[in-house]
């Protein structure tokens, strides 16, 4: 596999792995969380596997790589809920 794609997992995975381990959200806002950004490298790659990528393709699938972390994260900052400090 390309070391690409082996770091770009790792980094998903790594921030995932925060977000579901912290107190600041609730279930639903990290579930919603979750999907907007799993989504695009998902359909990247089930348009990469059929077959079917175009231009336009390419570039909805970027602006949504982009737009769709962005909510996320917005979504995440207005919903945050204060947590305890030691």
């Amino acid at each position: 596999m390309d070391p690409f794609l082996g770091l770009l997992v790792l980094i998903l995975g790594l921030g995932l792995g925060l977000l579901w381990s912290s107190d600041a959200w609730t279930r639903s806002t990290k579930l919603l969380a979750t999907a907007l950004v799993v989504l695009n490298p998902l359909a990247f790659v089930l348009f990469g596997v059929s077959g079917r990528m175009g231009s336009i393709e390419v570039l909805v699938l970027l602006a949504a790589g982009v737009a769709l972390p962005v909510a996320a994260a917005i979504r995440l900052i207005r919903t945050a809920r204060p947590t305890r400090t030691p």
